[in-house]
């Protein structure tokens, strides 16, 4: 199935998945269920279309190849912390639209516009979450709320559109700084698919 023929709930339930992927390394659990079934959940929507399935065919190499659950815990998790978090003092991908726009500063202008749009659109981060609000797992959880139908009329509600042109002037960047640094090999091709989800222009993402 092609990303384009999706409806828009389906994209939203995508960019939630992505979102968790870049929010938080997996937990055990999550990783059972990645390699007892061999596909992700949402995303699995996108494998027949040749411009995402090579991406996440490499990211399930990267989690099926380990001998064991426990193994390719420890691998994603390493990994996830050193690409992200900077632990063990390797170059990484910082998470963070700041970091690939202006000065490159943490913590700068896009962070306070990002908060100043969950606002008014009467969203926040998640308790227990303290990012600041230019984490690509906000921005992609915002998207994805923004996108999903409200129940009522059928349509997305909020600026969705503008959220997506916003996400694709840096996820470029931060995808290319996943392909140099990424040990795991599951991440990268991740951000990869999400540059390309992005850029497609797909009507749900774009209207």
């Amino acid at each position: 199935m092609s990303a384009r023929s999706l409806s828009a709930a389906e994209l939203a339930d995508i960019c939630g998945e992505l979102a968790g992927i870049f929010g938080a390394p997996l937990e055990l659990e999550d990783i059972r269920v990645l390699r007892r079934h061999g596909s992700f959940g949402p995303l699995h929507a996108l494998a027949a279309d040749p411009l995402y399935a090579t991406g996440l065919r490499r990211a399930l190499a990267a989690v099926l190849a380990p001998g064991s659950d426990e193994e390719a815990v420890s691998l994603l998790n390493s990994s996830y912390c050193q690409l992200f978090l900077g632990i063990g003092g390797a170059a990484g991908a910082p998470p963070f639209e700041s970091a690939y726009r202006g000065a490159g500063r943490l913590f700068q202008e896009p962070a306070d516009s990002m908060a100043e749009l969950l606002a008014a659109c009467g969203l926040k981060p998640a308790d227990g979450f303290a990012e600041p609000p230019d984490h690509v797992a906000i921005e992609l959880s915002a998207l994805a709320l923004l996108m999903r139908p409200d129940p009522g009329t059928g349509v997305a509600n909020g600026p969705a559109p503008a959220l997506r042109e916003r996400l694709i002037e840096w996820v470029p960047a931060f995808a290319r700084a996943c392909a140099r640094f990424d040990r795991s090999d599951f991440y990268a091709p991740l951000a990869a698919v999400l540059t390309n989800l992005l850029e497609d222009g797909t009507p749900a993402l774009a209207a």
